[in-house]
């Protein structure tokens, strides 16, 4: 029954959620419905989802209103105003409305998939978890906002690809200079920005050979390189690749939306000054060495104040349950023993 309860108060607390920008009275991004979704996958009882609400709500303003009625023919011209968040909820409403979630997501993601890392990938994400709560009014939201964000990193580029390892692309990337993101960059997605400015980044992220299992082989360097750096945009990089894997399954254009994934973990790697990634043994070694039953994890993080933190939980929990990557299980212990409730996890703002 608590089960059937805490299903109930999530949709109820999503609905009302779609009254409200999707940035919050900080221009920063609207965590509310990825929060909800990840705590209730948690096991979050009803009452703690309303109390999180209660407390995120003071962040969020209203939606504003339809400026513009934006067509199939003219869409495209807003991606990347943040402005026209509201336009593109509306234009993506009908489109699902008319040729429903399957077909309009086909039909649009490839025009999103250069701006894959939108707001330090929470364009992304509000998608993955819009398709979770399987609602056409949230995944209209989660379109809009990556669309509203989509703002390439660099071009991709056409040159011939020298390795499927992204783990040593990226520390081949690293060795070529020094790389630091300015530090009046207010936001992740700002050092992301100013990282793909550099032509040394142009000419090196193409260089990743895509195919079947570039997916995979990009979790697992997002994960290599949070459990090295415990980094917050490092953070980023799990979801974000998760996120983008269960996104995948709708891009025509595969080869494209691979390419422009690794693009974007490589600028958010950089960003964080490129540091050596741990080997494969000390990796073993930290995943060897967790304490806490899993159960008690996923319940700390179920009830944690850091929506950062029941994001990341959520993540690892599903990842290792189709991986079987004891790492997984290793990076959320160390998160929920580090909770950013009562420590804070960064001054970097997410987007």
């Amino acid at each position: 029954m608590a089960d059937v309860t805490s299903a109930v108060v999530l949709d109820e607390l999503l609905n009302e959620e779609l009254g409200f920008d999707a940035t919050t009275n900080r221009g920063l991004t609207n965590h509310l419905p990825m929060a909800l979704v990840a705590k209730a996958g948690l096991g979050a009882p009803p009452e703690e989802l309303m109390r999180f609400a209660d407390r995120y709500r003071r962040r969020l303003v209203a939606s504003s209103e339809v400026r513009e009625r934006l067509t199939r023919d003219t869409w495209t011209r807003a991606l990347g105003v943040t402005a026209a968040y509201a336009d593109l909820t509306h234009y993506f409403d009908e489109a699902i409305d008319r040729d429903g979630v399957e077909v309009t997501l086909r039909r649009h993601l490839d025009f999103l998939v250069d701006g894959i890392s939108a707001a330090a990938f929470h364009g992304v994400i509000r998608l993955a978890y819009a398709l979770d709560a399987a609602s056409p009014p949230r995944i209209s939201a989660g379109l809009a906002y990556w669309a509203a964000n989509a703002v390439p990193l660099a071009p991709l580029g056409d040159v011939p690809p020298i390795s499927d390892d992204p783990l040593a692309l990226l520390q081949q990337l690293a060795a070529v200079r020094e790389w630091r993101a300015p530090a009046e960059a207010r936001t992740i997605f700002e050092e992301m920005q100013w990282v793909a400015s550099h032509d040394d980044f142009r000419n090196a992220t193409p260089l990743l050979a895509v195919d079947h299992s570039t997916p995979k082989r990009l979790a697992d360097a997002a994960l290599a390189l949070y459990a090295t750096t415990d980094d917050f945009t490092a953070l980023h990089g799990v979801t974000g690749m998760e996120a983008i894997a269960r996104v995948r399954p709708y891009a025509e254009d595969v080869e494209r939306f691979d390419r422009a994934s690794f693009q974007a973990l490589a600028a958010a790697y950089l960003t964080i000054g490129a540091p050596p990634i741990w080997s494969g043994d000390r990796l073993e070694e930290m995943a060897s060495t967790t304490s806490m039953d899993p159960i008690a994890v996923r319940s700390r993080a179920s009830l944690s104040d850091d929506e950062h933190v029941a994001k990341l939980v959520f993540t690892a929990s599903r990842l290792y349950d189709t991986s079987h990557n004891s790492l997984y299980r290793a990076v959320a212990e160390r998160a929920v023993k580090e909770d950013a409730t009562d420590a804070g996890m960064s001054t970097v703002c997410e987007a």
